[in-house]
């Protein structure tokens, strides 16, 4: 088997990193003395969650093992460090997954619905 080009281990190397960096930033997030203040455009224009609302929160519970808040704050933010592990360990596997446009526009949707009637932070928008 021939080696492997630097041209195909710089996008593993790459996605290591990001990987690496999401991890140490939810580590480190409940240290730092202030934390910088994220806010959701679409939230801030509308009033209504995005689909995304909650994942910095999920992933940093997730990250210290409070699994069930982190499935409360979003349930994506489980699914996504999950997904920063492998791509830290075995970036390869990442590039095997093909799903098919719908199973996105679907996944996108059910966050959406969870966002607007079941997350904690947010489910009193129903309630209007």
């Amino acid at each position: 088997m021939a080696p492997a080009t630097t041209l195909e281990l710089r996008p593993a190397r790459e996605v290591r990193i990001a990987a690496g960096g999401l991890l140490g930033i939810a580590a480190a997030w409940p240290l730092l003395p202030v934390h910088p203040p994220l806010a959701c455009p679409f939230r801030a224009l509308t009033g209504i969650p995005c689909p995304f609302c909650g994942m910095t929160r999920a992933c940093v519970a997730a990250v210290h093992g409070h699994l069930a808040t982190s499935l409360a704050f979003n349930p994506a933010g489980v699914l996504v460090i999950v997904a920063a592990v492998v791509a830290l360990l075995r970036p390869q596997w990442l590039a095997r997954v093909r799903l098919p446009i719908w199973v996105a526009g679907a996944a996108f949707a059910a966050l959406w619905v969870w966002n607007i009637g079941f997350n904690p932070t947010f489910h009193q928008l129903l309630l209007r």
